[in-house]
């Protein structure tokens, strides 16, 4: 016993300082857990009143650089979701597998490798949020909870869409650019590869509209703009999705092979003294329709003020969504609440959330885990949709948030 307890001592004094000399490694983190007390009340008056225990988005991460000469760094970072619920997990349905060019392994976030300059900018490979999402995740007050933008902005609500599988995406085999600042202005570029390992299938047509799928390898791209100067943010961003065969990569769904769908979007954020106001536009199209026309596509706008008083943070949002092609498919989500904080890294959070969808839509939280599901969830890896139209749901969520 005691030679072997010396052969790990020696072993852990070899390669403890190699790890050290590599690269400055930071473990980092967050652990978010609540209490959600949710309803529904359905068009057909139909209702569900459940309480859970959830997890809002935990994460570890460890992330470090390597200076390699010449004013250049090697990054690297590995993030990987937590859930202290023992299987609700917001954060693996807000960025997991069951959207379009989502993440599927494992509740993975943004992991990657790369290099980046002061002078020339960052450039990295791996699993990495859309510069498209970028651009206005700021503008969220209340980003992680059940009353995540998501629920209404990237999203669609109808014909079998929802929140997670539309845009705002953290996509795998992702290729990014992020400018330096100049002078408040950063770009940013994605391009995502398919990941297909085969080309179209003789004959394949997707059973969306009927077309013929010309394109079933399926890739996308994402740019961005975004001006901070001082009190002020601007920002726009644009991303195209084009779709492959179901089973040939990681943009590959058979019912939309060969087709597309598109976004851009305008923000805006100034902050007066201890007051931030918020303000974003959204227009999405796609052929996913008869003879290649828009079916689910619509305009999104969204709105927050956020108000800090000491320790204490009062957040207000709305998020509008107009109907597609098929009317009365627009929703509204109203949030309000605030945080206390108890330091610069620990506080507790009580907010109230509130969707109320049109007779055909099927708008929901963009946490699927949520204990209510009277709006619309569709994965289209097993092809199984849920939901009820024209319902309103609603949750009450007092928790703590603590990052390290």
């Amino acid at each position: 016993m005691n030679k072997k307890l010396i052969a790990l001592a020696i072993a852990s004094a070899v390669s403890m300082p190699v790890l050290a000399d590599t690269s400055n490694v930071t473990i980092y983190g967050t652990l978010d857990v609540g209490v959600d007390d949710a309803s529904n009340v359905t068009a057909a008056g139909g209702t569900n009143n459940v309480g859970r225990f959830a997890d809002y988005g935990s994460f570890l991460g460890l992330k470090g650089s390597e200076n390699v000469g010449n004013g250049v760094s090697a990054i690297w970072q590995i993030e990987q979701g937590l859930s202290l619920s023992g299987g609700n997990n917001a954060s693996y349905n807000l960025n997991g597998h069951t959207g379009f060019a989502q993440n599927p392994y494992n509740n993975q976030r943004n992991s990657f490798v790369g290099l980046s300059s002061t002078t020339a900018g960052t450039i990295l490979g791996g699993i990495h949020d859309t510069p498209y999402k970028m651009a206005t995740a700021s503008m969220d007050p209340f980003a992680d909870t059940l009353g995540d933008y998501n629920g209404i902005v990237g999203a669609a609500g109808s014909y079998g869409m929802s929140a997670s599988n539309y845009f705002d995406l953290r996509p795998t085999n992702t290729l990014a650019y992020v400018s330096p600042n100049l002078n408040g202005l950063t770009l940013a570029g994605a391009y995502v590869f398919g990941d297909a390992t085969n080309t179209n299938p003789a004959g394949l047509v997707n059973n969306m509209n009927g077309t013929a799928a010309a394109n079933s390898t399926g890739d996308a791209y994402s740019i961005a703009a975004m001006y901070n100067l001082g009190p002020a943010y601007l920002t726009a961003a644009y991303e195209k999705h084009n779709f492959g065969a179901g089973g040939n990569g990681s943009l590959g769904y058979t019912p939309l092979a060969g087709l597309s769908n598109d976004a851009w979007k305008l923000g805006a954020s100034y902050s007066v003294m201890d007051l931030t106001l918020s303000l974003m536009y959204e227009d999405s199209n796609d052929n996913f329709g008869p003879g290649g026309g828009n079916l689910v596509g619509h305009h999104t706008w969204y709105g927050s003020a956020k108000y800090k008083m000491g320790a204490y943070d009062v957040a207000l949002a709305y998020a509008n969504a107009g109907s597609g092609a098929q009317s009365n498919t627009g929703a509204d989500q109203y949030t309000i609440g605030g945080d206390y904080n108890f330091s610069k890294n620990t506080q507790a959070f009580l907010l109230y959330t509130r969707i109320a969808n049109d007779s055909n839509a099927y708008y929901n939280f963009a946490d699927t885990t949520a204990p209510v599901a009277g709006g619309g969830y569709y994965d289209p890896n097993t092809g199984v949709f849920s939901g009820v139209a024209g319902a309103t749901i609603s949750a009450v969520s007092l928790g703590i948030k603590h990052s390290f």
